[in-house]
């Protein structure tokens, strides 16, 4: 959107927000990624590492995704009215409480990529085939990370539902 059409100086500075919040995805996404996919190939980097930081790539991308289909929907003022007016009643809209979650979202996935390689890694024929290629640890820390905020989901929703807690 465009700062100068919005009409409040909150609506401008959530503009401001939802940009600077693109830009740091779009960056740390990136080098996540690209520094992930060299430590993957080293050898003498610990295997952790290529997963946190791939792990941090896809969750980043997530995030990217849901901060881009806010910002796409509209604004959500502290006050709850949406902005554009029409926008599509209950939709999720990019607000400043939502922009913290998304900063911090990439760091789920590294943390949860490495897990859940680990995880995977049990239920595989041949652990060591499937911790030994660079390109499958690669892709399945990417998708441990980009799925993340799901897996927690569904494994918290596991723990309610096996131990009613």
């Amino acid at each position: 959107m465009l700062t100068e059409t919005l009409p409040d100086d909150e609506l401008k500075a959530l503009d401001r927000l939802a940009h600077g919040t693109i830009a740091y995805l779009v960056i740390v996404s990136l080098i996540s990624f690209f520094a992930g996919a060299y430590a993957v190939a080293a050898p003498q980097l610990v295997r952790f590492i290529p997963m946190a930081l791939l792990g941090f790539s896809g969750s980043a991308i997530a995030a990217l995704t849901s901060c881009l289909d806010r910002y796409a929907i509209g604004f959500e003022k502290e006050d709850g009215k949406s902005f554009p007016e029409n926008a599509k009643p209950g939709a999720g809209k990019f607000n400043r409480r939502f922009a913290r979650w998304l900063f911090v979202r990439p760091f789920l996935g590294a943390v949860t990529a490495p897990v859940f390689v680990w995880g995977l890694s049990h239920f595989a024929k041949n652990p060591e085939e499937f911790l030994g290629s660079n390109e499958l640890l690669g892709f399945t820390a990417f998708i441990g990370g980009l799925l993340a905020k799901s897996v927690i989901d569904l494994i918290k929703g596991l723990f309610k539902n096996v131990f009613k807690a």
